[in-house]
């Protein structure tokens, strides 16, 4: 097992003063604002500001743990621990870490937290949890045998795990983020901010050309480079999705592959799409005080959008699309 704190290597520290800061940034804590305005309060009410209203400020919504979220929040947490002693300790250790354990560990701490908040009521299954791990080990197995390819070593360091992003909207409103790999290449002295999704298959390509998804990463590109004075355009960006499964009769070898990495568009005009729409939700919902306005807000029903929203099934929202 991994020490409990790791350090970047003390000449990186010594060498790059910032990588230092974006290192020690996420263990500090927030400054107070009235709002903390996140990605999923954005992605959120872009999709229907009436759902919005009814979880965020009516505060309506179930908890409702999934063995997906359970999955995605252990995998982050084992790849970051695995990732921390590969760029900080050595690759040697790192390649001798017990990976399955670390999951095991990590999916069970995750389900009972997600237990005792779901009023101490299972919602999952052994089996299901048993198939879950197995898909994740087949997962991990994959991602060291391709360790050179996905995270080279040479030049190249962890500058930030979770990284808190905490921007000024307008007064009394802030965004908070948290990046989840950070990357400095200093060989060409560039920075990758790097999101970890969990997914079954893959991102399609309708997922890959959805504003909404892909405005997560341009946002932190924006508001990273504005925190930590980096020119933007030595910022990029990607989504590292692992799948937790493999076509039976995958047609490409891509197809596959457990990871796919994928940088959307990031340029100018698209950051600047993402700022829009974030302003677009802080104009409309957020007064001059910093406080929600409560009003009425439109529904955008849709059998897609409707059938994963909890207030279809609470008969709350009389615009659902059943079926």
């Amino acid at each position: 097992m991994p020490p409990k704190k790791i350090y970047p290597d003390r000449k990186v520290l010594k060498a790059d003063p910032l990588v230092k800061k974006i290192w020690e940034s996420y263990t500090k804590q927030s400054p107070k604002a009235n709002k903390h305005i996140s990605y999923s309060q954005l992605s959120t009410f872009s999709s229907c500001q009436r759902q919005w209203y009814l979880q965020y400020l009516k505060k309506l919504a179930p908890y409702q743990p999934s063995i997906h979220a359970t999955f995605g929040t252990a995998m982050h947490e084992t790849l970051q621990t695995w990732l921390e002693v590969l760029y900080h300790d050595k690759v040697k250790t790192a390649n001798e870490m017990d990976l399955d354990s670390l999951l095991y560990e990590n999916m069970m701490k995750a389900y009972k937290g997600g237990k005792a908040q779901n009023s101490h009521q299972h919602y999952s299954t052994a089996e299901e949890l048993t198939m879950f791990w197995i898909d994740g080990k087949h997962i991990l197995k994959y991602i060291k045998s391709k360790r050179r390819a996905y995270f080279g070593t040479k030049g190249v360091y962890l500058a930030g795990v979770e990284t808190l992003l905490y921007q000024t909207l307008r007064p009394g409103v802030k965004f908070k983020g948290f990046i989840d790999l950070v990357f400095y290449d200093a060989r060409v002295d560039r920075w990758k901010l790097v999101d970890i999704k969990t997914s079954t298959s893959g991102w399609n390509d309708y997922a890959k050309k959805d504003d909404k998804k892909t405005a997560q990463l341009l946002l932190y590109k924006q508001f990273f480079s504005e925190q930590f004075d980096i020119p933007i355009e030595k910022i990029d960006v990607e989504y590292f999705i692992v799948k937790r499964k493999i076509p039976v009769e995958a047609e490409f070898a891509s197809m596959q592959r457990r990871v796919q990495e994928f940088s959307p568009t990031a340029g100018k005009i698209k950051v600047g799409q993402a700022i829009s729409l974030m302003n677009t939700f802080v104009n409309t919902a957020v007064d001059k005080d910093g406080q929600y306005i409560d009003k009425e807000y439109p529904t955008n029903p849709s059998k897609w959008g409707c059938n994963f929203c909890a207030f279809k099934e609470m008969r709350i929202c009389p615009d659902a699309v059943l079926g």
